[in-house]
């Protein structure tokens, strides 16, 4: 069955949001599940950045990543199809059913579409370098530290209670920052 029929085209710019839903509505109906129809919701998130899309099961939404589906558009079909369907194994069976698993298997058969959980598209060039860093923290009062790859605020030294406030350094997470916090780690002398 090609529910893009008349719709859209993957020569055809990405679609507004008006033909989305009119290209969900023709899978849910396939599938039987025209009540879902008027609470599924389609955007498209531009912070998705290697995933082409994702189906957000409790708000009834299905995000679409803009850019991958640009470069990709022949995957938006399949794409919108593979997040609906994990809305109907949800509403259908609960938490229960596996994600991918045999409900939704049958789902994506009947549309006549892949049903694999991954894509395989070339995605390097879309990943985020973030840099990565280390955070020495170090109690303000009696100097006792640990290290953590991220801010933990919301511990508090054993030895001087929930009052104190920690020093934290941050450096690279690299030999050379682990190094640098090290030498921060010993703690620092008491004034008289």
């Amino acid at each position: 069955m090609d529910v893009s029929e008349g719709l859209w085209t993957p020569q055809s710019p990405l679609p507004a949001r008006t033909i989305l839903s009119r290209l969900a509505a023709r899978c849910l109906s396939a599938w039987r599940m025209d009540s879902l129809i008027p609470r599924v919701r389609i955007v498209y998130n531009p912070r998705l950045s290697t995933t082409l899309g994702r189906a957000c099961l409790e708000n009834r939404r299905v995000e679409l990543n803009p850019r991958l589906l640009g470069e990709h558009p022949d995957q938006l079909l399949p794409t919108l199809a593979h997040e609906l369907a994990h809305l109907v194994v949800y509403e259908r069976y609960g938490k229960s059913a596996r994600p991918h698993g045999t409900e939704f298997r049958r789902l994506l058969r009947a549309l006549k579409l892949p049903d694999e959980a991954k894509h395989h598209l070339p995605v390097d060039h879309l990943r985020r370098n973030r840099a990565k860093y280390l955070y020495l923290h170090r109690c303000g009062d009696c100097g006792q530290s640990f290290l953590a790859r991220s801010v933990r605020r919301n511990l508090y030294c054993v030895a001087c209670g929930p009052d104190m406030k920690w020093d934290i350094f941050r450096a690279p997470n690299t030999p050379a920052g682990l190094q640098l916090l090290r030498q921060l780690r010993r703690p620092k002398a008491k004034r008289p």
